[in-house]
Formats: structure tokens, C-alpha cells, sequence
């Protein structure tokens, strides 16, 4: 790819990323999001639909009945619901998502995405001892200006109104590093919707790009929209912390830098949930990306966090899955850093060679490779899928309805 190509790409990314963080859309509430992305994608694939909890899908039809890829980047944001209103008009709220409590203080937000506010601070000049210590979100409050209850319900906020960050994507110093909230996942977005302009060469099979609702609060639209798309494999988009800063130790806790390229989650989790990379993901990304000269990070996040490959990863009977993350500084605050490189080095690298790796990653099936014992067990459908973990081109069940032409995943 030219420079001209690469700073144009750039540019695309940038812009989107900008437009997407605009747009308010936290878990639940992510309606105008769920606009926006469906009348992208519908520039860039064959079928657009949205189901009824709110997933968005995007079709690029394959040539044949070649495996069904499904990628999969989230539309909701970080952020809040109002909890109640005081007589004089301060919003009490609580958080949706994993909102940094220490960076709450003092932050512009915007509630019902039409009424600014601020989240109140004590007067530095008051400061006491006691202050010193960051009070619970349930201390905290939103004043958007008003003097009383029946201004702000003549605003028509009320419980359950929404509250996001109120921080635009900006350029820093180092114009390719932008600065913002709801970079998570609206980087992915962007990077997914810029990855699917780029692919001009017809799939080996269907391609599913959804941008799914509620991640942030448990993955749950992830979990719906694997179910109904039934994926062969699967490709989580999302973002990821780094540990490049002062106050994070690189190697101890997340050897992980900005500006390096993105990032392959080998493996990830929070308490009993979690997701492996699958190896013939992990390999067929990484020859894709060897390919195109891009440099993959590679890093843990067990007892961290979840990705929706959580999630799709166990829909049905299992689903090989990996995810492609963008490192961002400063993770759930307004203020998450992220450099354009990475995010191109992601459109033009794994995603810009999806025909060719979605086509070579699938193998026929090679009966001489089967033992007497394994084919007859190939025939109990309760085993099948076992099987198609250790078993180079095995088959894997079949839901009713699903051609039963598609191989498994090579392990």
C-alpha cells in the first residue's frame, strides 16, 4: 500500500472514529449508533438486518458454500443512567459499564445527548483531609444548571436518562495519537467497517460483520447474534489496555505498547468466564499478517477482562475464535488515546488479506488420516465436534438447516 493509500486510510479511520464517539450509546440506549453502522455497512455488503436486541448485520456473500466467517465489533460506550433527582436539581446516577471512578471527578457529560452537565467537585478551596479520599459513585452527582427538580423533568430527563462523556475524539501533539471517549469500541467499529471497503475480492464464503449491542455490560448481544449466525469461525474487533505508561509495569503486568501494531489476545478472562485464541486462528492471523509486513503484539488478559469472543466462542456446538485488539491508553475514562497506525496496520493487514486466509484457512476432508475407531465415531453427532478440534479436516455437527459442505477448522 502507497503512502498516499496508507494516509488516506488514515484519514478514514480518523473520521469515523470522530463521527461514532459522537454519537451517544451506551449498553441498551445504542439506537443512533445502530443507525449509523447500518447505513455503512449497507454501502459495503449485500444484506443489512438488525434483530430485535439490537445487533447489526452485514452479509458479504462468498462464492460458494465456503465457511462463514463472522466478525464482531461492539456499538455501546461506557457510561451512566440517571438513579434519581434531588430537589434542587442535581442528577444522582449510577454507572453502565466499568466506568474508572478516579477519573469521574469534575468531567463534562452530556445527558439524553442533548443536555450538558458536569459531574460535581468539591471547591479546592474547601479542601479537607477527608477529601483526599475519592468518594463512591453513589456520592457523586451531575449538575446540568438547573435550580430544581421540575426544570430538570421539564428538560425531560428522569430516572433512567442517559449520561456518556462529553470529551470528542481530538489529535494530541503527535497528530497520528487522538485522543476521546468511547474509543472502545468505536475504533473497532470504524476499523471493521474500513477493513470491509477494502476487500474487493469475493470471500471463499459468507462474511457476517456485526456490530453487536451490550458488550460492556456482559457480552450479551455477542451471545444472541452468534446464535442466530451460526459462524464457522469468528473474529472479536475490540481494544485493549497498554502497559507503556509510568504507572503500569510493562513486563509485571502488560507487556503491551502503543504504536506497535495491534494486538492478538492469546488469551483472556474475568473470574470463571473467558476465551483461548483458537491455534488455527492464531496461525492463520499471524501468516496474514507476516504477509502484509504488519507487526502483531501478542499478550494475556487473564483476570482482566472479556472480549464478545467470550461470548461466541460457546455458542452452539463451539466456535474457533480469536480477537484482534487496538491498544488505548487510558482505558474507561473520557480521555483514551489510541494511535491511527495501529488501527491501519489492523484494516490493511488481518482483515485486508481476509479472502486469501478465509480461503486457505479450510481443507477437505482426509479420510487416510482416520483410524478405523475414529471414523465409526464420526458418525455419533456427540462427538463430532470434539473430533474436529484434533482431527485435520474433520466435520464438525450440523445444525438443521446448515450445509453440510463446510469443513472444520484444522486445529
Amino acid at each position: 500500500m502507497s503512502d498516499t493509500n496508507l494516509d488516506a486510510l488514515k484519514a478514514a479511520i480518523r473520521e469515523t472514529t470522530a463521527e461514532l464517539a459522537a454519537i451517544p450509546g451506551v449498553p441498551g440506549h445504542e439506537q443512533a449508533v445502530i443507525a449509523y453502522v447500518r447505513r455503512r455497512l449497507e454501502r459495503v455488503t449485500d444484506e443489512v438486518t438488525v434483530d430485535r436486541f439490537g445487533n447489526v448485520f452485514g452479509v458479504r456473500r462468498g462464492r460458494g458454500a465456503g465457511p462463514r466467517l463472522m466478525l464482531a465489533a461492539h456499538t455501546d460506550e461506557i457510561g451512566f443512567l440517571v438513579k434519581s433527582l434531588e430537589p434542587s436539581g442535581f442528577l444522582r446516577f449510577e454507572r453502565l459499564g466499568g466506568a474508572t471512578e478516579f477519573a469521574l471527578i469534575g468531567q463534562k457529560v452530556i445527558v439524553d445527548g442533548a443536555h450538558h452537565g458536569v459531574i460535581g467537585v468539591r471547591p479546592g478551596h474547601l479542601s479537607r483531609e477527608a477529601d483526599k479520599k475519592l468518594p463512591p459513585v453513589s456520592e457523586m452527582y451531575i449538575d446540568v444548571g438547573v435550580t430544581s427538580a421540575a426544570e430538570a423533568q421539564a428538560l425531560g430527563i428522569a430516572p433512567g436518562s442517559t449520561v456518556t462523556f462529553a470529551t470528542s475524539i481530538t489529535p494530541t501533539a503527535n497528530p497520528d495519537r487522538l485522543v476521546g471517549h468511547a474509543v472502545d469500541d468505536r475504533l473497532g467499529l470504524a476499523v471493521m467497517l474500513q477493513a470491509l471497503a477494502l476487500v474487493e475480492e469475493t470471500p471463499a464464503g459468507d462474511v457476517v460483520a456485526v456490530a453487536t449491542s451490550q458488550e460492556e455490560v456482559g457480552l450479551r448481544g455477542a451471545e444472541v447474534a452468534a446464535f442466530r449466525v451460526q459462524p464457522d469461525y469468528a473474529l472479536a474487533i475490540d481494544t485493549i489496555p497498554v502497559g507503556d505508561t509510568p504507572d503500569v509495569h510493562m513486563t509485571k503486568e502488560l507487556p503491551l505498547a502503543l504504536g506497535r501494531g495491534p494486538a492478538m489476545i492469546l488469551a483472556a478472562g474475568s473470574g470463571q468466564r473467558g476465551a483461548i485464541t483458537h491455534p488455527a486462528v492464531k496461525r492463520h492471523l499471524l501468516a496474514a499478517a507476516s504477509r502484509a509486513g504488519v507487526a502483531v503484539q501478542q499478550v494475556l488478559m487473564l483476570n482482566m477482562a472479556n472480549t464478545d469472543a467470550t461470548a461466541i466462542h460457546l455458542t452452539r456446538e463451539g466456535v474457533p475464535t480469536g480477537t484482534i485488539s487496538l491498544p488505548r491508553r487510558y482505558s474507561h475514562s473520557p480521555v483514551e488515546m489510541f494511535d491511527l497506525n495501529d488501527a491501519r496496520w489492523r484494516c490493511g493487514g488481518s482483515c485486508g488479506s481476509l479472502p486469501r486466509w478465509h480461503h486457505t484457512t479450510w481443507r477437505s476432508p482426509r479420510p487416510e488420516l482416520l483410524t478405523a475407531r475414529t471414523r465409526s465415531a464420526m458418525h455419533r453427532p456427540a462427538l463430532r465436534h470434539r473430533l474436529a478440534c484434533c482431527i485435520p479436516g474433520s466435520r464438525t455437527a450440523v445444525p438443521a438447516g446448515r450445509s453440510t459442505t463446510r469443513p472444520a477448522l484444522r486445529f
